[in-house]
């Protein structure tokens, strides 16, 4: 079933288009720096000791932003070949139960990587000398984008519920008269 064009939806596409353009803008440093650590080992040797540390964060950062682009387009891991053999309306409710479950999840691991990230402000990396905060900051940012995502798709889900039983509603009030 599509759903008609809404706010919900309209939200989701655009916050993924957003998060889609960091990963590429942060996949096109990522494969920079490493040809330019290739390029200086063999053909520039300046010895730059800082590419490899650089693509390391730039590498953490590019790959969890990813899983918000998952988690809008429904790209996430699932037992669809459990559910498919319910009937339609239990396979909607278990949509939707996981849904919950799934936002709940990246709240809870945006929030203990908070704290993760705050114990990361006393460590300082080796090369750039920057708090390792910064590092560890992908953790709780990525997840609490994931956690908005899986939000809005289970909106999305409680949405297409509602319309499903409006229109058996229909249905079955039609085959009565």
């Amino acid at each position: 079933m599509t759903l008609p064009n809404n706010i919900i939806t309209t939200t989701k596409l655009r916050l993924n288009k957003a998060n889609q353009l960091c990963v590429g803008i942060l996949t096109t440093l990522l494969i920079l720096d490493v040809w330019l650590g290739v390029l200086d080992r063999y053909i520039l040797k300046l010895q730059l000791v800082w590419v490899e540390e650089m693509a390391r964060y730039i590498m953490i950062w590019a790959i969890l932003m990813a899983v918000p682009c998952c988690t809008a387009g429904r790209e996430h891991m699932g037992l669809e070949f459990v559910t498919k053999r319910f009937p339609d309306l239990v396979q909607r409710i278990i949509k939707i139960i996981v849904g919950a479950i799934t936002c709940a999840f990246f709240c809870y691991i945006a929030y203990l990587g908070y704290a993760f990230a705050e114990k990361g402000a006393s460590q300082l990396s080796t090369v750039f000398s920057m708090p390792m905060s910064y590092a560890y900051a992908a953790v709780p940012v990525t997840f609490a984008l994931s956690g908005f995502q899986a939000f809005l798709v289970w909106l999305e889900d409680l949405y297409a519920f509602k319309l499903s039983l409006s229109q058996n509603i229909v249905a079955i009030e039609g085959e009565q008269s």
